[in-house]
């Protein structure tokens, strides 16, 4: 017992350590983005802790298996360039015992990175994309200054309002000129005039421009063939939703509501919430094996590569989840085929690292010679 605890402690020490100095550096790299829009005067300052808050539980779901494959080797490094493991194993401590050691912290860590992946991310996500769906309706009605020409968010229309009414939700005198906007007419032009409009914002984040009440010029330039329309009510799209949105609303769908889902899309994302927790335990019995060094090599010898080996692993994670999400994977295959090949990895290495494991493979390969 005095032994599971020192060597469970170590690692788990280990492992805080990193995942405490990886979070301080990506949360303030997300701060000064933070920063950036409150002084562009796209934030409000007032926002600026809620919208940080909101993006520690994704960074925390993702950094979390990072943090344990290196405490692993950091832990187990330390102790095999002290020659403690030396001392552990000619005392009967067997490489399985310290391999369950581990497995037991790279549980407790898969579970706490479940939590965050399926439930705390997602709530997270859904939470900052209403703050941000307020603060771009805020954004988008406060930047429509009367006597002002503004650029509509999709960079397809300019527009000018006289006058505004009620803290600038609804615009007097509206004026809206589009140049170009079919791309089969590239010499089309619309100018459009109303005596009222204002803004909508629909649910998938489409803000939609309504005007009441005027005329719309619609011609060709260099051409004299004009039409006129009145109308009583005329829409207009003014920003679009982008594919970076689409892909933050799917993060933002709870995890029992992808259960069961027939889209690629979310099918693609429910498997990649499933991964995180999965790959801590396979990244944990990866760095085990990999993480024993002869003590003249040092604790870092074989650092490099295996971060290149677990960069691989979550390379090929993403690779997969854009091909799932193409259609290019059928969902049947997902990205289990690629955790499938860590493990066959991971239990290679943990074979020959045992005494039985090494003869087994010995007497394959005389068999192999023989024929």
């Amino acid at each position: 017992m005095i032994i599971f605890r020192y060597i469970f402690g170590e690692t788990f020490k280990a492992q805080f350590a990193v995942f405490s100095v990886l979070m301080a550096i990506f949360s303030s790299q997300t701060l000064m983005r933070v920063l950036d829009d409150a002084m562009d005067g796209a934030l409000p300052t007032e926002l600026v802790l809620s919208m940080l808050s909101l993006s520690i539980p994704p960074l925390a779901g993702l950094i979390l298996p990072l943090s344990l494959f290196i405490g692993i080797f950091l832990a187990h490094g330390q102790m095999y360039a002290d020659s403690e493991m030396t001392v552990l194993k000619a005392c009967g401590v067997s490489e399985w015992y310290i391999t369950r050691v581990t497995l037991s912290l790279a549980l407790i860590i898969a579970v706490l990175t479940g939590m965050y992946a399926l439930f705390w991310t997602p709530q997270a996500y859904q939470d900052r994309e209403e703050l941000r769906e307020k603060i771009r309706a805020d954004v988008g009605i406060s930047s429509l200054i009367p006597g002002q020409f503004r650029e509509s968010s999709n960079k397809k229309a300019v527009i000018f309002i006289h006058g505004s009414e009620e803290r600038g939700v609804n615009f007097d005198r509206v004026f809206v000129a589009q140049v170009s906007p079919s791309e089969e007419n590239q010499n089309r032009f619309d100018v459009v005039y109303a005596k009222q409009g204002h803004m909508e914002t629909l649910a998938d984040g489409t803000e939609h421009l309504i005007l009441q009440k005027g005329a719309a010029y619609q011609g060709t330039t260099g051409r004299m063939d004009y039409q006129l329309t009145d109308f009583t009510s005329y829409s207009m799209i003014v920003k679009e939703r982008t594919i970076e949105e689409q892909r933050l609303r799917l993060m933002a769908v709870p995890s029992v509501e992808l259960w069961g889902s027939t889209e690629t899309a979310e099918i693609a994302e429910l498997q990649w919430r499933i991964s995180l927790p999965l790959s801590v335990l396979i990244v944990a019995m990866i760095a085990v094996p990999l993480a024993r060094v002869n003590p003249r090599q040092g604790k870092y010898a074989k650092l490099v590569p295996a971060f290149a080996i677990y960069l691989c692993y979550f390379l090929l994670l993403m690779a997969g989840k854009s091909a799932l999400e193409d259609g290019k994977i059928p969902p049947g295959l997902g990205l289990w085929w690629i955790h499938a090949g860590a493990f066959l990895y991971a239990a290679y290495l943990f074979t020959t690292e045992r005494t039985l494991g090494r003869q087994l493979l010995f007497e394959v390969k005389k068999r192999r010679r023989a024929a």
